[in-house]
């Protein structure tokens, strides 16, 4: 099968009629976030199975939404608001999607899903009374020996179902966030319903199943028909009776046995992942406690550092803001010790007696010369009679200080007694300062250990994390949030034991009631037989042989399916690892094996990293499409929608790579590639890439509400 275009016309993000072609080989669609591929993908889902992806409600049908028009057009969104803005009260808004595809057996269909909505009033174009939202409109258009036929309403799903049967939807039509429904390593009924839908192996459990049907009926008509042809045979008669009664018991206690192994299987997944959870809370029980008791501390910590930082702004205004004042004070200091020193010091006698002030007068004006040495001092010894003016100038000074000192002696009596009140204040108040700054020190010191703590907790926190998700990964369960649940866990798994054991009790006993029956049914079908060989007594019949046949087949039967399961698997398992070899080629470090045993369990790898994990499930669902084209020759598209949201940019190559050689066309959607890049280029020039679109927005203001926005998607064509 290969689609060969759609068209779309005001559905979601798509304003206007736009078509976008595809061709055999990848189809790659890329666009970064908010620009429209999930809306293409809804756009194919839509067109075929009338439903929309809506994140906070999953796969939502639209065909039932006309019933509330404001539902529909405000929280669904499948019409585009431009196009709702722009009509006038009356006039019509088409939205249609149209799939044009080419079957195996080269049968065009054109397949088209319309909604009409009609404009009411001329105000509020967005309001629940603006719009009569009619009933959508599905219709199927294809080549027939007597012409085109057109097919409406159910006949037209009933096409669409043929094309695409229902199990194999979620397969072909793939989003990368729903991978995990798809194939779950814990689950192993993923892989087996996965197997059920997309393979060849389910038409030998139908041939089985129609056989071992076909040989009870055969038994039944059997002895049916030997009661009748041997009614007056009277030990015929009662051997054909028992027979009759052991087949029924038989059959009732087959049922009951499939009915139990069924519940014990049932028990058995639930107590494995009970056993998981616990096993997994058990082991990592300290990790559990030593992220709690990290938790306890950072809120301790982070409890401290408020306090201290409360009492720091108490005592920030109070008294840490006399901080850096102690250079004042000490200047403060020294000027009172100056002061003191100097107010106590009387000044100093200078020349009063010898000689006295008149001798030098006489000495200078009179004599004009010493009374001592005799010597000159006159015009022509200047320098006399200067040192002589020095120390009349010297003994003024005096004078006068010694009349300032004893003017204010009063008054310096009482400044000193004051200067004497504050003349340890210095001493005082540099004690107390150095009190205020050791105290600021230690609570600045307990702050840096109290940070240099936190940081430590927090690393200890990110690694307790990281090991905490390890845990999540590896066993399928959150030790801390499981830990209050373990009680319960335990119960349950003691109850699923219990329970358990009392489906086993009954096995045994249904599978020895079966083998007893069996046993019984067999000799009384012997005894009957002899009776016939012997005596020749007995009539027999034709559905005695057909009974003997189908008896032969439903053996073989179940040996080939058997056979043919195990291989099946075993061809899963050895085309999953060519994909897996292909999507890690170019991987460094450990990544594995795909393993799946016979039971469907795959085997899970507790040392492989998400983007691994990922890659191995991707590489089962593409071998599980490409071994069920080979074996039933009908191929499919392969479309999905962000399969490669947590790969990085070459492991994305690789995958893109990998899926243009496995399928005969798929179409995939991703953000996971960048345009212009050496990457881009590779995948450009690949013969088998036919088509590469870019998506792109354009914003639309609403005229009557500028706070609103349309973005709409513009499709580019870049191959």
């Amino acid at each position: 099968m290969i689609i060969r275009n759609i068209t779309i016309n005001n559905f979601q993000s798509y304003y206007d009629e736009q078509t976008i072609e595809f061709g055999k080989g990848l189809n790659l669609i890329i666009g970064n976030g908010g620009k429209g591929k999930s809306k293409l993908f809804n756009a194919f889902y839509w067109v075929l199975f009338g439903k929309i992806y809506v994140t906070s409600e999953g796969w939502c049908s639209t065909d039932t939404l006309y019933q509330s028009s404001h539902k529909a057009l405000s929280n669904y969104e499948f019409i585009n608001k431009k196009a709702l803005f722009e009509a006038m009260p009356d006039k019509q808004v088409n939205c249609f999607v149209r799939l044009e595809l080419t079957s195996d057996k080269g049968i065009n269909y054109m397949i088209e899903r319309n909604v009409v909505a009609i404009r009411q009033i001329s105000t509020n174009w967005d309001s629940s009374s603006a719009w009569n939202l009619l009933p959508a409109n599905i219709k199927v258009t294809y080549d027939s020996p007597l012409g085109t036929k057109i097919e409406n309403g159910i006949i037209a799903e009933n096409r669409i179902s043929d094309l695409f049967p229902e199990g194999i939807r979620g397969y072909i039509w793939f989003q990368g966030e729903s991978l995990d429904e798809l194939i779950n390593f814990r689950d192993k009924r993923t892989l087996k319903d996965a197997v059920k839908h997309i393979s060849y192996y389910p038409f030998y459990e139908k041939l089985t199943a129609i056989i071992s049907k076909a040989k009870e009926k055969i038994e039944k008509q059997e002895t049916s028909k030997l009661k009748e042809a041997n009614k007056q045979n009277a030990e015929a008669k009662s051997l054909l009776a028992k027979i009759s009664v052991l087949q029924t018991q038989i059959g009732r206690e087959k049922d009951n046995e499939k009915t139990i192994r069924d519940n014990i299987e049932t028990i058995q997944l639930h107590l494995a992942t009970d056993e998981e959870k616990v096993s997994g809370v058990a082991s990592f029980a300290d990790l559990s406690h030593k992220y709690d008791e990290c938790e306890k501390e950072i809120i301790k910590i982070n409890g401290r550092l408020t306090e201290i930082d409360n009492e720091q702004r108490r005592l920030l205004p109070s008294l840490w803001i006399l901080r850096g004042v102690d250079k004042l004070i000490k200047k403060s200091q020294t000027i009172i010790d100056s002061h003191v020193q100097t107010e106590y010091t009387v000044p100093e006698k200078k020349y009063i007696d010898e000689p006295s002030r008149k001798k030098m007068e006489e000495i200078l004006n009179k004599d004009h010369r010493c009374f001592v040495c005799g010597s000159p001092v006159d015009d022509d010894h200047p320098d006399a009679i200067q040192w002589i003016l020095n120390r009349l100038k010297m003994q003024d000074e005096y004078y006068k200080e010694l009349e300032d000192y004893r003017n204010n002696l009063e008054f310096s009596k009482q400044f000193n007694m004051f200067v004497g009140k504050i003349q340890d204040y210095p001493e005082t108040l540099l004690r107390s300062l150095s009190k205020i700054d050791k105290q600021y020190q230690e609570s600045e010191d307990e702050v840096e250990t109290l940070f240099a703590k936190r940081n430590k907790e927090h690393e200890l926190k990110i690694t307790y994390d990281s090991k905490i998700e390890d845990v999540k990964r590896r066993h399928g369960v959150d030790p801390r949030k499981q830990a209050e649940s373990v009680p319960t866990l335990q119960r349950n798994i003691s109850a699923s034991r219990t329970e358990l054991a009392k489906q086993n009790r009954l096995l045994d006993s249904c599978t020895a009631s079966i083998k007893d029956y069996t046993s019984q049914l067999k000799d009384a079908e012997n005894k009957l037989k002899e009776m016939g060989n012997v005596s020749g007594t007995i009539i027999r019949v034709p559905e005695t042989e057909w009974k003997n046949i189908s008896t032969f087949l439903a053996d073989i039967c179940k040996d080939v399916q058997e056979k043919a399961r195990k291989d099946l698997l075993q061809k899963i398992e050895e085309r999953a690892n060519l994909f897996y070899e292909r999507f890690t080629e170019h991987d460094n470090g450990y990544k594995g094996r795909v393993e799946i045993n016979e039971d469907y369990t795959i085997t899970f790898d507790a040392g492989l990293n998400t983007s691994h994990e990922d890659r191995k499930k991707m590489s089962i669902i593409n071998a599980l499409l490409s071994l069920n084209q080979e074996a039933i020759g009908t191929y499919y598209p392969f479309i999905s929608d962000a399969p490669t949201s947590s790969f990085d940019p070459s492991t994305t190559h690789k995958y893109l790579m990998g899926i243009k050689d496995i399928f005969g066309q798929s179409i995939i959607m991703t953000k996971d590639v960048e345009v212009g890049s050496d990457k881009y280029e590779d995948l450009y020039n690949q013969d088998k890439i036919s088509h590469i679109y870019q998506l792109d927005s354009q914003i639309y203001q609403m005229r009557d509400k500028p706070e609103i926005w349309e973005v709409s998607t513009i499709v580019k064509t870049l191959k």
